[in-house]
């Protein structure tokens, strides 16, 4: 049976591998893309250390040429200076005259040092003495002889042996300094010559690598030496040094391949200090991107190997996989539900999204309460804008770890929570929610305040105890002796106690104690300090006294009076009535250089001198 030919053509189905491939395919593309990008970055870096380091090459040479350029000229200074006497019109010349010594000038080497007058004839050679009769030499015209006579503000005159105007015969560089008297007037000219090989010694020292050259040209471009291992000269036709020049006239780099070698160089150039010379350094293009090539070679091996380990491992981790995610979502779910925290899930809104079981044995609400709703439910009153903060901090990035706060059951029980917050990302690693997982630390906040009450505070009557009175007393030091107020300590021990405990029992005697702690805080001011010692020893300590001493007096007697007939009010015990006095030692102070524990035994002491005086029950000691 023919198709119908209307029937549309089924469309083409995807091999199941090559939709699973096309996050490998994409990797394997990043991967060569990065080490592509990678080679040509290496290669542009290659290149820039390349032409820092040609560059760097010049500066060096520049300032060693200049350097000796700088000698030479003080040199022939020098020697005119020494023989200046000998060039002025009419001076007697003995031939038969010794010739004067000349200094030396380390690692430079000049020929032919010669001083002639002003019309150009060469009257001295120092180091050999005057010209000996007959015809004399004259270097008038000599263009090194015109340009030291005709410009008077230039110092060392220097032509090289392609340079027009070098001497006859010159082999190598030729220097000149015009000789002038202290008006001005022009008395002669000193020069001399170097060869060029010892020119090329002022190059000793320099690196330039097996294809490398260095050369020293005119501001016209026109070559005066050259210093390499290679024949010819150092890279560079003069169309792009005289382009680079243009745009950078003191110093700069291009690349070009030399007329002399035909070899492609790097090339750095700079002009030297205070002398018509350019200097050019040429590194070879094939030895500076040696290190290029190798490093090119080890990434496109390693870009290989990673390729092919990626694909096996993707075809592993395919397998794996496989295995492995449903049954990592069944143990999350498992988890998840029975945990005993609670994993809740909320929009950046603060809509609710999940909620477990953990969740609803801890706050009260089943899952269908609370799906949807805001989770400022949870919330006490004065917490309503926590939820905003938490999600603002975690959109900046923050991850919240063991964070504690308070929430609300649905019964109205204040809990004490520790919430660990972190977000939820979709598939484009975008911030979509918040995940936050409570524990209840109701009991363990609980148990730290108890512990901490028994630290510090008496079992019995939950009055500060020594441990706590000993800091704050030491409190009152510091603030005293800062504010210089006086501050006050009594020792007060209960009379007639013993009998109290010893008749009526010691559940009786410790009714009667919390009593009388509670009559103690009554008696003093709210940031004054009640504290027990122990046994039937109470310690009252009174800070910010003020800086007058009768006054800090009177508020502490009154507050001694206070607590006195605050004791020996009648005390109601079980359906007994008792009655107690007690004894009173007091220290008044302005700072104190004593130790906490020498303060409050000199109050002790002047307790028990109150107990000896056998006063009334009133009775009250200072130290």
């Amino acid at each position: 049976m023919d198709a119908d030919p209307r029937t549309p053509a089924a469309l083409p189905v995807v091999p199941r591998w090559l939709a699973h491939a096309t996050g490998p395919v994409l990797i394997i593309a990043l991967v060569l893309a990065l080490a592509a990008l990678a080679i040509g970055t290496d290669h542009a870096r290659s290149r820039e250390r390349a032409q820092v380091a040609t560059q760097n090459l010049a500066r060096l040479i520049e300032a060693q040429l200049s350097d000796n350029l700088d000698k030479i000229d003080i040199y022939l200074q020098l020697v005119a200076l020494r023989h200046l006497d000998r060039l002025a019109p009419g001076a007697q010349r003995d031939a038969a005259e010794a010739p004067v010594p000349l200094p030396r000038m380390a690692r430079i080497d000049l020929d032919g040092l010669s001083i002639a007058d002003a019309t150009g004839t060469v009257q001295l050679r120092p180091g050999q003495g005057p010209q000996p009769p007959g015809p004399a030499a004259s270097v008038a015209a000599q263009d090194f002889f015109r340009r030291a006579v005709l410009d008077a503000p230039a110092g060392l005159v220097v032509i090289g042996p392609r340079g027009e105007g070098a001497p006859e015969g010159s082999g190598g560089m030729v220097f000149a300094r015009a000789v002038r008297d202290a008006r001005g007037g022009l008395l002669g000219v000193a020069f001399a010559e170097m060869s060029n090989a010892q020119f090329d010694r002022l190059f000793e020292g320099i690196d330039l690598g097996e294809h490398g050259a260095a050369s020293l040209r005119t501001q016209d471009l026109q070559l005066v030496h050259y210093h390499g291992h290679a024949p010819g000269g150092p890279g560079g036709a003069p169309a792009e040094l005289r382009r680079a020049l243009q745009a950078a006239p003191q110093e700069g780099s291009y690349e070009a391949t030399s007329m002399l070698d035909g070899r492609d160089r790097i090339n750095g150039y700079r002009k030297l200090r205070n002398h018509p010379f350019i200097v050019v350094v040429g590194q070879s293009t094939q030895d500076a991107m040696a290190g290029w090539r190798a490093n090119t070679l080890l990434v496109v091996a390693l870009t290989g190997l990673t390729v092919v380990v990626m694909l096996w491992a993707w075809l592993m981790q395919v397998r794996w996989s496989r295995r492995q995610l449903q049954a990592l979502h069944s143990r999350f779910e498992a988890i998840v539900q029975t945990s005993s925290d609670s994993i809740v899930s909320k929009t950046l809104q603060g809509r609710i999204t999940t909620w477990n079981r953990g969740a609803q044995q801890m706050f009260g609400y089943t899952e269908a309460q609370m799906l949807g709703q805001s989770a400022a439910r949870l919330a006490p009153p004065e917490r309503q804008g926590e939820d905003a903060t938490l999600i603002a901090r975690v959109q900046r990035g923050e991850r919240l770890q063991a964070y504690e706060t308070q929430r609300l059951r649905q019964d109205g029980t204040l809990i004490d929570v520790s919430m660990a917050v972190s977000p939820v990302l979709d598939a484009r690693g975008r911030i979509a929610g918040i995940s936050v997982i409570a524990r209840d630390i109701s009991r363990h906040k609980a148990m730290e305040a108890e512990i901490r009450a028994m630290a510090f505070n008496d079992p019995l009557t939950r009055l500060p105890n020594r441990r706590l009175l000993m800091d704050r007393l030491r409190q009152a030091q510091l603030s005293s002796s800062r504010q210089r107020s006086y501050f006050g300590v009594l020792f007060i021990d209960l009379d007639g106690f013993k009998r109290v405990n010893d008749s009526f029992g010691h559940e009786v005697g410790d009714q009667l104690l919390i009593e009388i702690g509670r009559r103690l805080q009554a008696a003093v001011r709210q940031h004054d300090t009640v504290a027990r010692l122990g046994g039937d020893e109470f310690v009252v300590l009174l800070e910010e006294l003020g800086v007058d001493e009768k006054t800090a007096a009177d508020h502490v007697n009154t507050v001694a009076d206070k607590i006195l007939d605050a004791i020996e009010r009648s005390h109601h015990v079980r359906g007994e009535m008792h009655r107690c006095s007690a004894s009173i030692g007091i220290r008044l102070l302005v700072g104190s250089q004593d130790s906490p524990e020498q303060v409050l035994m000199d109050a002790d002491a002047a307790m028990y001198s109150v107990k000896r005086q056998r006063r009334a029950l009133r009775s009250f000691a200072f130290e």
